[in-house]
């Protein structure tokens, strides 16, 4: 059952984020996709930077290299604020309704013939999607971006990435070694995942 979780999350996770990418990679839906791209493109070149560094000025040469790539980093962020929304968006639209809506299913426990067993209210599913998926990480990111220093939102995006990392490792955790695989997420809205009978 873990393996057939595990397995479910990510064929679900690839299908949301390759329609995701592809509806942000639309103009019309991204307005700042061509600076988003500039941006990305001078990231790569700082990180080939970095990779072909030797010699004695090495070390001070990557310390600005990083910087530079904190700057990057940020102006990504920046510059990917529609393609964030897009894919909250999308996470939404296909953990909470589409799930809901298609018997405790997405398309990936449907392959693995497993399902969500109890009967969850829209609201649930959506509490499920804000811990499971990180949309709520997400939509703060959104919030932050726009209203917070450049300085203060990187303090604050390194700190929501490790709370982040720690919420995904302890899900993972429990549903490995808990008997009945009940993650964070579950427990907190009372759901499970059995076997779909058919």
């Amino acid at each position: 059952m873990v393996i057939k979780r595990i397995a479910a999350y990510f064929i679900d996770i690839l299908i949301v984020t390759i329609a995701a990418s592809m509806l942000a990679s639309i103009s019309y839906l991204n307005p700042q996709l061509e600076k988003y791209n500039e941006v990305y493109d001078e990231y790569l070149k700082i990180y080939d930077e970095i990779n072909e560094l030797e010699g004695e000025n090495s070390n001070e040469i990557l310390e600005k290299s990083i910087e530079k790539l904190n700057d990057v980093n940020y102006d990504l962020d920046k510059n990917n604020i529609y393609g964030t929304i897009i894919s909250i968006a999308l996470t939404v639209a296909y953990f909470v309704f589409f799930q809901k809506y298609n018997n405790g299913q997405t398309l990936g426990k449907k392959l693995l013939k497993i399902k969500i067993n109890e009967d969850l209210s829209l609201a649930k599913y959506f509490v499920r999607s804000l811990i499971l998926h990180s949309v709520f990480a997400n939509a703060l990111k959104v919030i932050l971006i726009i209203n917070v220093s450049k300085k203060n939102y990187i303090l604050a995006n390194n700190a929501l990435s490790v709370v982040t990392l720690i919420v995904e490792i302890t899900i993972l955790t429990m549903v490995i070694l808990r008997a009945d695989n009940r993650g964070l997420h579950d427990i907190i809205v009372g759901s499970s995942v059995t076997l779909k009978q058919d």
